[in-house]
């Protein structure tokens, strides 16, 4: 009877751990929300990273594909347009089945009884040497003068006058504009082929030309 006695006073008494068994649950909880916490902050900073990426390459598409890049070529284009329309004002350019040909009075360019490219005026040739740049057309600069004779001066005749000239354009189209030399060629007519008489100064300052010709046949 004894031996029952103990046995039931041990299963009666407490364990020396049970202190610890009420609180051991709040420990494993607490740890299990602390790796869910990392978990999700994990899932939180790499979502905000992978959005900002997203965002990053749409706006690199946007400027490939979209406003960006579309509004700069609808502004080239217009703004190519005006040069075009200011082109015309002192140009005439014709077009037929075998040539582009685009005239441009001499006192544009050059100084009265000289060969020099005006600083003020090279931008008008600049304007004119990108479609030259972008074709594929044997380019002939073509220069042209009136039926007064060259009295004085550098050049001996109205002959060496428009061949200085047209040499002239040529090289700023090559050296200023990086038009290929290859397909360039100058030549000057003096006073042997005008487009009016030289009867009037309105007729003769028609003749004083450069004739800038593509020639596609």
């Amino acid at each position: 009877m004894a031996i029952f006695r103990r046995m039931r006073d041990r299963r009666a008494r407490p364990r020396e751990d049970d202190g610890d068994s009420g609180t051991i649950w709040l420990t494993i909880y607490s740890d299990m929300m602390t790796n869910l916490m990392l978990f999700f902050l994990m899932l939180f900073t790499m979502s905000r990273l992978q959005t900002g990426l997203r965002e990053d390459i749409q706006e690199a598409l946007k400027d490939q594909f979209s406003g960006k890049k579309i509004g700069q070529k609808v502004e080239q284009k217009r703004d190519d347009a005006q040069k075009m329309e200011e082109l015309k004002k002192i140009a005439l350019v014709e077009e037929t089945e075998s040539r582009i040909k685009i005239t441009l009075p001499a006192p544009v360019l050059f100084e009265i009884g000289k060969a020099d490219v005006k600083a003020e005026t090279g931008q008008i040739l600049s304007n004119i040497a990108k479609p030259l740049k972008d074709s594929k057309y044997p380019i002939i600069v073509e220069g042209h003068t009136d039926n007064i004779p060259i009295s004085g001066g550098k050049y001996k005749s109205n002959w060496h006058l428009s061949s200085a000239r047209a040499f002239a354009v040529l090289n700023y189209f090559i050296e200023k504009e990086g038009v290929g030399p290859a397909r360039m060629s100058a030549l000057g007519y003096g006073e042997h082929q005008p487009v009016a008489s030289n009867d009037t100064e309105d007729d003769r300052a028609k003749n004083r030309r450069i004739d800038i010709i593509l020639v596609k046949k």
